[in-house]
């Protein structure tokens, strides 16, 4: 192999595992994130699946729903509270 060939692989792999240690922490938080928001959003639709006849339904939309997901029962008194502040 020609040494220039090998020494853009090793310059690549190190270029590479540079970027993996770097992003590593953001993809992780950001999977987080949508992995709580999205059972965030599973919790509402259960909530507005039995609340909504009631006049207790509250909007499915990302914020509602990482904002459940994140904060967890604390952000659903939230979402109830600006509900009953809004009516």
């Amino acid at each position: 192999m020609h040494p220039n060939v090998v020494l853009a692989l090793v310059l690549g792999g190190v270029v590479l595992f540079m970027m993996i240690r770097v992003f590593q922490s953001p993809v992780k938080w950001a999977l987080k994130v949508l992995l709580q928001g999205s059972l965030g959003l599973v919790a509402l639709g259960i909530w507005n699946h039995f609340f909504s006849q009631h006049g207790w339904a509250i909007g499915l939309n990302p914020v509602t729903g990482v904002t459940i997901g994140v904060l967890g029962p604390p952000g659903f008194l939230v979402m109830v509270a600006i509900k009953m502040w809004v009516l």
